[in-house]
């Protein structure tokens, strides 16, 4: 062992690398020089750290609260059982200084809104319900009334984590939907039901276009000059989401797109 941040987090070595270790009472009584032996006192995880986030890890740790420590691990290895995945190393020292820092807010009385909240729950369902988890595991370890932005928040750093996404990336998706949505139910005149059928699988398919516009992928539609001839309503509109797609994060929505987006709004409006 190198060091114990505290009776739960301890920073050791084997061979050319480095880990944090976390557990309860791990670091109880223990000097630079013990040795930790694998048991079940290691309960969530090994981070691999080096150079460039061993610092980061380490003014982390000296700071936060052990029981903010041990509720992150907790939510983030019920995230990795519920998505049947494993997340990124990254995640464990984002979601730590989150809590930490959001724990002080409310304890100061300081309410940060969370906008896109909506939003956040159609594009990221997955990481959502596991939030909403999470929020309900920190009220209850905490003590504490935790605000339903949170769930957001939370979410982001849960999608952050899965395959190497960005939970920033995520954010200006979340952003863009929050001006894509409002527009589509002014052009139809016509609002969302949240969690309806019509409204899940028009965010899906956008979710799913932003992912193939990034990724410099699209489909094929051989139906496009049809579409464009008998659906120019539905069109116009769908050309103008990609605009606003274009501006808020930056990708091109090629044709083959666009007529699919006006296929889905003309179902929509058949759906009325």
């Amino acid at each position: 062992m190198k060091r114990a941040f505290n009776n739960n987090a301890v920073l050791v070595s084997e061979g050319q690398s480095e880990y944090i270790l976390i557990g309860k009472g791990i670091g109880f009584n223990k000097k630079k020089g013990s040795m930790i032996m694998a048991s079940d006192a290691i309960e969530h995880v090994f981070i691999q750290v080096d150079e460039k986030s061993k610092p980061q890890y380490e003014q982390l740790l000296d700071l936060v609260d052990e029981k903010i420590l041990k509720v992150a691990e907790e939510i983030i290895a019920m995230a990795e059982a519920d998505l049947g995945e494993k997340l990124h190393k990254d995640i464990h020292l984002g979601l730590i200084d989150h809590i930490n820092f959001a724990m002080s807010r409310i304890k100061e009385g300081i309410s940060i809104v969370n906008p896109f909240l909506l939003e956040t729950k159609m594009l990221y369902k997955k990481e959502f319900a596991i939030a909403q988890k999470a929020v309900a595991l920190l009220k209850e370890q905490m003590a504490m009334e935790i605000p339903d932005s949170e769930i957001g928040f939370i979410t982001f750093h849960i999608h952050g984590g899965r395959g190497g996404a960005k939970k920033e990336e995520a954010l200006s998706y979340v952003k863009a939907m929050s001006k894509v949505i409002p527009y589509i139910e002014d052009k139809l005149g016509r609002d969302f039901e949240e969690g309806s059928f019509d409204s899940v699988r028009l965010v899906a398919h956008l979710r799913g276009l932003i992912d193939r516009c990034t990724r410099g992928e699209t489909i094929e539609n051989l139906l496009l000059d049809r579409m464009k001839e008998e659906l120019p309503f539905e069109y116009k509109i769908s050309e103008n989401i990609g605009l606003i797609l274009q501006k808020n994060i930056g990708i091109v929505i090629p044709e083959n797109e666009i007529g699919y987006i006006a296929l889905h709004l003309y179902k929509l409006q058949q759906h009325k």
